[in-house]
């Protein structure tokens, strides 16, 4: 009887683990107390962004392509910004001549639709993206970091940016520098963000440590004063 009560307990505990065992899944009933399946981490399934990324054959002109930069051309980085990027996705030939013309007309056009010529912020360049060049396919992004940057960038998808142009410490501007500027990004290496300029002559795939990018990104407040508390924003189009 000893025997036989003792071969019936082996089997009813060797035959419930091998239940347990089934498909090799541990239920959470045997788990140590001190585990909790519901605090585990699951592995991220996107993919790391590429250590560098270029988008190729893009246009570049000046906010004054032509020299000359009198107060229209010297306020017109946003304008130039976007029609950069218009130009790009729409695969269309750029020179100077065709720059200083499209800058000449959108200002024109907003005097006549807003009343004035003035810095924009990205909210409204993106309203003139829509209204002026029939762009509808962008995003406005506010609090971004430079992997936002980088993903968009990544992806083919050109970005505009709003900075404090002072902080941008280019040797290129006009000194001392534009208290608002606007720059297109469109390719990134290590901790080097490329960017088309319009800012200067020599903007043509300038190069901006992310660090000093970063501190730079702010939309315009509307004051010179606190351009430095502006969001840190981007316009993103496909």
């Amino acid at each position: 009887m000893v025997l036989s009560t003792g071969g019936f307990i082996n089997y009813k505990y060797f035959h419930h683990q091998s239940e347990l065992k089934v498909d090799n899944q541990i239920p959470t009933s045997v788990l140590s107390p001190t585990i909790s399946p519901q605090t585990s981490v699951p592995k991220s399934t996107e993919s790391p962004l590429p250590a560098s990324y270029i988008i190729e054959n893009f246009p570049f002109q000046s906010q004054a392509p032509l020299g000359d930069w009198d107060e229209l051309h010297d306020e017109a980085c946003e304008e130039a910004a976007l029609i950069l990027v218009n130009y790009y996705l729409n695969q269309k030939p750029l020179n100077a001549e065709i720059m200083d013309a499209e800058i000449q007309k959108m200002v024109a056009w907003e005097v006549e639709t807003f009343g004035s010529h003035k810095d924009l912020t990205l909210e409204e360049l993106a309203e003139i993206a829509d209204q002026y060049y029939h762009m509808t396919n962008y995003n406005l992004k506010n609090n971004v970091d430079i992997d936002d940057i980088k993903t968009e960038i990544a992806q083919g998808h050109p970005v505009i940016i709003p900075t404090a142009g002072r902080l941008l410490g280019n040797p290129y501007f006009r000194s001392p520098g534009p208290i608002y500027h606007m720059l297109v990004v469109i390719g990134y290496e290590g901790n080097n963000i490329i960017v088309q300029d319009i800012g200067t002559r020599r903007g043509n795939y300038y190069t901006y440590n992310q660090k000093v990018l970063l501190n730079a990104l702010h939309d315009w407040t509307g004051n010179p004063e606190t351009i430095d508390e502006g969001s840190k924003a981007m316009l993103v189009f496909y």
